[in-house]
Parts: C-alpha cells; structure tokens; sequence
C-alpha cells in the first residue's frame, strides 16, 4: 500500500497536469508560404475580398499592393500592382470591384480588382491619406487626414465634405448599427463619434491612458476593440462602459469579422515581443501567435477559417483554436492549487520525514518499542509471583 504523501502527491500532480493539458492542446499552428516580396516589405493595412478570394497587402517598401489568391489552402502570390507611392490604409469594396489605398501625398487610389490596375486617384489632402473605411449601402468612404475624416462619395470619386475633430485621427469606422461614424484619436485618449449626415461630433468616449490606434466594431453588440499603446480596449458603444484587457500588449490596425465573429489585431514590437491575437466578437482572448515587427495589420479568411499576416519569410496563417473551457469543479481545483501547492509540500516532506525517523529507529541497534513492551510486560508478571508468595508461601513441590 502507498504511504498517504504519495497518494496525496499524486492527486495533486494529476490535477496540475489536468488543468495545464487544456491549453497545451490548444495551440494553432503557424505556417508560412514563402513570398520573397512580402517577406520584404513592411505593411500597413491588409484586407480581404471574401468573395473573390484575394489577400490584399499595402506595401510600404515596394511602394504598392500584393495580391495574394486564398482560394487555396495553399495561398499563391500574384502580383505587386505599383503605385507610386507608400500606401497605407486599404478598404475593399467588393460591389464595385475595386480596393482603395490611401497613400503618401493626401491622394487615395482606386484599384480595379478585376484587372489589377490603377483607375485613377482621389485627392484628399495637399499631405496625409492614412487609415480608411467603406460603407457600401452609402458607397462612402472615409479617410482619415490629419484632424479630419474625409467623406469620399465614390460613385463619383468626388470629396463631399470634412468631419472635423480637431486633432490628429488614426483610424474611422462606419457603424451600420446605429448608422455613425467613429474614429480613434490617440492624443486624447479618445474615441469619437460623428454622425455623418450632419457632419457633427454627437459623443466623446475617453479611455484613459490608451492611446487608441487601430478600431473595429462588432454592430450586432455595439462593441469596439480599440489597439492600446500597450493594451487592448473594449467599449460599450450604447453605455459608454469599456475594459482593457493585456492579453495582448497593444494593437496597430483592428479588424472584425462578421461571418466568423472574430476581432483580429497586429501588435508590431521588435521580434520577440511582435504578435498577431484573436479575440471572440463578445471580446473575450481567443489566443495570439508569434508575428513580425513588419506587420502592421492581418485579416481574417473565411472560406478556411484562417489568419492572414505578413511574415518575416513570406505569408504567414494560422487557425485561431478555441478550447473549451474546463468544468467548474476543475477550474476551482485549478485556483486552488496554487494555495495549496506550498501546504501540500509541506505536509509530504512531514510524512517523508516522520516515516525516515520510524525507519532509523527499526534499524539502530538497541530494543525496539514491541521488545520494550515485551519487557515491561514480563516484569509485571514476575512481580505478581513475587507478591502472591510473599502472601500465600511458595508453592510446595509436587
């Protein structure tokens, strides 16, 4: 029969290993498609086209946008389509065929997917075209340009009016839900909301000590994810209530994905600390990967449930695994442990120690503790004969 420290020890190791196995078997894999022209380069925005199943990657070295076919499993590099100049923020309007790429100068150019070329160019500033966003029931796109988000009218590349924020803008979003327009504004710590047909700013959400970058909105919960310096922000856009969470040390571009109903974020450091997270839409951690210093941005593919990201040798994907979370029972033995690891040791170095003592005791030369017993026992009968002598004589011989 085991001693009750290993029994105890043995439970207790089980359940460690229980609950650690959860995660270990919850690690995606990253693969990586050799693309010397990505592997290259440095990106600010990367988009998908779901429908026509192509990745599309703003260039900043090669001063263009990759095209990259996700049809496969396998994805396939096609072209670079020039530009002229750096791009930055890409938005793609599957319903017209085209992808817009704000770039150096204050122009945004407009690219037929179809043929992957240059159709012409939107001036929207006489210096910065940076971060963009598309709605499609409207045909609008909204750039954002130095301390104003740019409405661009798209059915005639024309620029219809200015939302003034009065302070550098990083990255516009169109809610469909409540039909406004946000956009982050990292000076101030600030989300704002505009409501575009008015042109007027209708809220101000602070978040302290974030200083938001990237934004994309969930509509169907009224929930932003806000890339942080060095954390990410969830706010509630109907109360106004947000959270921060470090799971992921802060975020350049944020995208959601409705069909998979999953926040996506870049988070560009040096190369240890890069990484691409994945988060669930009602903002809970999903789990990061490794990613590149170069990667400013990733994007989902929903036809095989990847990650899109540039990598430092080529396209890297990843499936975002989710694992379920363990029963609540093991989730408290789980907490528990870690209080109860320091007592449990030293309750099994106790028992260690007191069966070692127990062991040198049988071992050392002398009377044990039965044969002590033995002796007192036999004393005690010799003494009874020597009273019942004393009292009745000794007894006659036979």
């Amino acid at each position: 029969m085991q001693p009750a420290g290993s029994v105890v020890a043995a439970l207790f190791a089980g359940v460690v290993l229980l609950v650690a196995g959860c995660g270990a078997s919850c690690q995606s894999t990253v693969r990586v498609a050799g693309m010397p022209v990505i592997a290259a380069g440095t990106f600010d925005g990367v988009v998908a086209d779901q429908g026509a199943h192509r990745l599309y990657l703003a260039d900043e070295t090669a001063k263009g946008v990759d095209v990259v076919d996700t049809s496969a499993s396998t994805p396939r590099f096609l072209a670079t389509i020039g530009l002229g100049a750096a791009p930055h923020g890409l938005a793609v309007a599957a319903d017209q065929r085209r992808v817009y790429a704000a770039i150096d100068g204050g122009k945004v150019a407009v690219i037929d997917s179809t043929a992957m070329t240059v159709a012409g160019t939107v001036t929207v500033d006489t210096a910065s075209a940076d971060l963009l966003d598309y709605d499609p029931k409207a045909r609008t796109l909204y750039v954002g340009s130095g301390p104003d988000v740019v409405v661009v009218d798209t059915a005639k590349l024309q620029v219809t009016k200015r939302l003034g924020a009065k302070i550098p803008v990083e990255q516009p979003r169109y809610d469909p839900a409540d039909g406004k327009l946000y956009v982050t504004t990292r000076a101030d710590d600030s989300l704002l909301q505009f409501d575009p047909a008015s042109g007027k700013l209708t809220r101000t959400y602070v978040v302290t000590r974030c200083g938001p970058k990237g934004l994309a909105i969930n509509p169907a919960r009224q929930l932003a994810m806000l890339g942080c310096g060095s954390s990410i922000a969830l706010v509630n856009l109907a109360t106004g209530a947000h959270d921060v969470t470090l799971a992921v040390q802060g975020a350049d571009v944020v995208d959601y994905d409705a069909a998979m109903d999953r926040f996506v974020v870049a988070s560009p450091h040096d190369a240890r600390d890069s990484a691409v997270g994945v988060f669930t839409g009602d903002g809970t951690f999903v789990g990061s990967v490794a990613g590149s210093p170069t990667a400013h941005a990733a994007a989902f593919d929903d036809q095989h449930g990847l990650v899109y990201a540039p990598g430092t040798s080529g396209l890297m994907s990843f499936a975002p695994a989710v694992c379920a979370p363990p029963p609540g029972w093991l989730q408290f033995v789980g907490g528990l442990s870690i209080f109860a690891a320091p007592l449990l040791a030293a309750a099994a170095f106790l028992m260690f120690y007191a069966a070692w003592r127990g062991r040198r005791r049988a071992d050392a030369s002398g009377p044990t503790h039965e044969d002590l017993l033995a002796e007192d026992l036999e004393f005690e009968r010799a003494r009874m004969r020597a009273l019942e002598d004393s009292i009745f004589g000794p007894e006659a011989a036979p």
